[in-house]
């Protein structure tokens, strides 16, 4: 996890020093309107965000707890003169702490999205593209071992300055362990999964962003649903010439995977998320 923070510290130094003198596109940009776009997944913004995640009432005693931290670089590539494609790369790092009996720390899958989408103005705008999941190689105790791959899609309208969408996706296994997390079938989890997170955020004139959304996946497998409701506030500023969003929130988890003594479960109940985004381009 060091390493990984590191590397991406570095890649924004080496950013920001090659800027140095020269005139960025984002200077032109006011806070409220670079805290617009962020509520955007489909947006021109390149951007590189560290997210924290507080979770509780993990495994068969509920008495388990975990933290995770996702970096999550996106960048936007120029397919043609009409296209865009968007990739994001979610790297996962997880510990967890009394999850029957064990206390650990590792590598969680890591997922890899892109949007083809098109260059427009329009209010109401959509993308979609492949999925991939690629499995850590842990003892599985931080998420799925198996790989898996589809489709996602994001549909979205901006009402300025509401942001209101749904992203979704289908995945399907690609091999690996099997196993739906229960005792007739103990695995890790499989990645047979249905997705889909509606979102909306609204932003002030002085880059405030008040945001609530639902990440709702369905395991085709463990036929049960894990449903986190999340509510955030965050704020863009400025450090340096390096746009900046910090944001905090709470979330909720209204159903999960019931913990076995093979299997940690998810979370439920109350827990705690914080995010820093940095704006690169």
């Amino acid at each position: 996890m060091r390493k990984l923070l590191f590397l991406c510290f570095f890649c924004l130094s080496g950013h920001s020093f090659s800027q140095s003198g020269n005139s960025s596109p984002l200077e032109n940009k006011s806070n409220a309107n670079i805290a617009y776009e962020l509520t955007n997944p489909l947006s021109d913004l390149q951007i590189v965000s560290l997210q924290w995640n507080h979770n509780r009432g993990l495994g068969t005693n509920q008495a388990g707890t975990n933290q995770t931290l996702q970096i999550g670089p996106r960048f936007k590539i120029d397919v043609s003169e009409n296209w865009n494609a968007i990739t994001r790369v979610y790297i996962n790092g997880d510990k967890v702490q009394n999850v029957n009996g064990v206390n650990n720390a590792g590598m969680g899958p890591t997922q890899i999205e892109t949007f083809f989408t098109e260059k427009s103005n329009k209010e109401t705008i959509w993308g979609a593209g492949p999925y991939l999941q690629v499995p850590a190689g842990q003892s599985g105790e931080f998420g799925s071992r198996q790989w898996g791959g589809g489709i996602r899609a994001v549909f979205l309208t901006k009402p300025k300055p509401w942001t209101l969408g749904i992203k979704t996706y289908q995945s399907w296994s690609l091999g690996g362990p099997t196993g739906a997390g229960t005792i007739t079938s103990p695995g890790t989890g499989t990645t047979n999964t249905f997705s889909a997170w509606p979102f909306m955020a609204y932003v002030t004139e002085n880059a405030w962003v008040y945001s609530l959304d639902s990440e709702s996946t369905y395991n085709y497998d463990a036929r049960r649903t894990f449903n986190p409701v999340n509510a955030g506030i965050g704020k863009v500023i400025r450090i340096g010439d390096v746009p900046i969003d910090f944001s905090v929130g709470a979330r909720y988890i209204v159903s999960g995977y019931p913990g076995t003594l093979q299997y940690p479960g998810t979370p439920r109940g109350w827990g705690a998320r914080a995010q820093l985004t940095f704006i690169i381009e």
